[in-house]
């Protein structure tokens, strides 16, 4: 049976309206609430050192690598735009780890500079994460012809814990979800509208999806396989304007997949040490139900046998909104769709089934599947609740009640994401608004940390603190000299290193905290305070 959409009936219009500039309004407040509220996390550290311009190298030259005591202003002067630095230097910068292409880096280098410190990157992110709600809304009607299915899905996304979450980030995730909306919607309007200035458009996007994450080749690869398949496997026109689009892409990418070449054996190619460490398959499977239901309600858990109905409630409603779309729409639709779901999946997932490891644990990963999640929900819930389908009286209320619940799982974790200090993204520095408290009480604090954690403690202490990486230091006597308390901060081998040199520090208490951020990863936060010996 085919439904064809349309609108709701003009008596409810007004009403209809006011919910979806409603929920519009919320997801904008929820992006931007308390912005920099949240800890930043190592990934995001790496980030602002490559927007600053400074290299590796450059950072290790640095006296803060040779032991210097460090106000909180001066290590974040290496996470904003250096002035003496260029847009040539942050690509030179983000080239020493070239799987994260530079377009998302530049565009938020030429941000902080154009507002001169007044602004976070943060912001950059969460603006350009609106970008998505037109984009979702314009996909939605090239595939469904119904503006009610674009409403519905664009207030999926507008109140989605997890958009919410990766807009707020320094990193360049908003954007690419920006780019495969834009790509996606300009491959299909190409298809049906064959010209030279569509697929034109189409190249353009690929080219800007591959310049933002090296991870769009899934997406790219999974468009392919849709025009082949929509094709019939066959050389027709399309298919032929698909190929020459896309190796226009390829040849405007080349200067980063020469950079990509270069460094072939270095440090930026290799995998993150965390996506081989082996897993057991159930972990996998408790973190990728959880990973589902954080799209559209999140309660800062990782998987709990108290939430076991949760998962399996949303992943009934994904499972069946795929079924309704795939009966009820037609192939050009259901199949866009399905392969947009499937594919980036399947390259994350089957690796770890077959090799062993966790990449598929990041949800962050997941950005093609979960806006193809989101769209086949969003089908289903217009179509249940459209007036002109003449479904029964009950059958409507009871799918109105079920929307109402979904946005409401949205609006719910949105309202408390913008409300707290941390949330299960930050990871390792999940804690670090709790050790800010113990050491901003304190008058003349020193703390001694790693570099690596430095750079992201310093967004949450007070300026007054001082901090110190200790670990070149050849004459470390002095250290806490004129401070009236000394904190460690995480590392047991840079407590045992001061301990061997200077005699002057005991324990005076241990903070310890821990938590599991996903069925595979616990976090653990550890602060040493010291006084000095009598």
């Amino acid at each position: 049976m085919q439904y064809k959409q349309s609108q709701p009936k003009s008596t409810n219009n007004k009403h209809w309206q006011l919910i979806v500039i409603v929920v519009l309004v919320l997801g904008i407040f929820f992006r931007f609430a308390n912005l920099d509220k949240k800890p930043y996390w190592g990934d995001e550290a790496d980030s602002l050192n490559w927007i600053s311009g400074c290299t590796s190298s450059e950072l290790i030259q640095v006296a803060l690598l040779q032991g210097a005591e460090m106000t909180v202003k001066e290590v974040e002067n290496y996470q904003q735009p250096c002035p003496e630095k260029s847009l040539i230097d942050t690509i030179k910068a983000v080239a020493e780890v070239p799987a994260h292409p530079p377009l998302y880096y530049l565009m938020a280098r030429l941000w902080m500079q154009l507002f001169n410190g007044t602004t976070t990157a943060r912001s950059l992110s969460a603006l350009i994460s609106l970008l998505a709600f037109p984009g979702i809304y314009w996909l939605c009607l090239e595939l469904f012809e119904s503006p009610l299915v674009g409403w519905i899905t664009m207030m999926l996304v507008a109140i989605s814990p997890f958009h919410i979450l990766y807009a707020q980030e320094v990193r360049q995730y908003s954007l690419w979800t920006v780019m495969i909306l834009l790509s996606s919607w300009t491959l299909l309007r190409a298809m049906r509208v064959s010209n030279k200035f569509n697929w034109g458009i189409y190249t353009l996007t690929l080219v800007l999806g591959l310049y933002t994450h090296l991870i769009f080749v899934m997406v790219a690869i999974a468009q392919g396989i849709y025009v082949v398949i929509h094709e019939s496997v066959r050389f027709t026109k399309t298919v032929i304007s698909y190929f020459l689009a896309s190796f226009a892409g390829f040849i405007l990418f080349l200067p980063w997949i020469f950079v990509l070449i270069a460094d072939s054996k270095g440090v930026g190619s290799q995998s993150p040490g965390w996506s081989n460490n082996p897993t057991p398959i159930t972990s996998l499977i408790q973190t990728w139900l959880v990973n589902n239901s954080h799209i559209f309600i999140d309660l800062n858990d990782s998987f709990n046998y108290q939430y076991i109905w949760i998962y399996v409630l949303v992943l009934i409603l994904v499972l069946y909104s795929i079924y309704f779309l795939c009966r009820n729409t037609h192939k050009r639709a259901w199949l866009f769709v399905c392969i947009l779901i499937a594919i980036p999946a399947l390259f994350l997932v089957l690796p770890d089934l077959l090799l062993g490891g966790r990449r598929s644990t990041p949800l962050r990963y997941f950005i093609p599947s979960a806006l193809g999640i989101q769209i086949a929900v969003g089908y289903l819930l217009a179509t249940k609740i459209n007036p002109a389908m003449n479904f029964k009286n009950w059958h409507h209320k009871l799918w109105q009640l079920a929307t109402v619940a979904i946005i409401s799982s949205g609006v719910f974790s949105g309202v408390f994401i913008s409300q707290s200090d941390t949330w299960w993204t930050k990871g390792r520095e999940y804690y670090h608004p709790e050790v800010a408290k113990i050491v901003n009480s304190t008058d003349q604090p020193l703390v001694i940390a790693a570099w690596f954690d430095m750079r992201t403690l310093s967004h949450s202490l007070a300026p007054y603190v001082v901090l110190q990486d200790i670990r070149l230091r050849q004459d470390i006597n002095s250290v806490g000299n004129g401070f009236s308390d000394v904190f460690v901060y995480q590392s047991q081998s840079t407590l045992d290193y001061l301990f061997d040199k200077n005699h002057n520090y005991q324990i005076k208490k241990i903070y310890n905290w821990k938590r599991q951020t996903t069925p595979v990863n616990t976090t653990q936060t550890k602060l040493w305070q010291l006084t000095r010996n009598k």
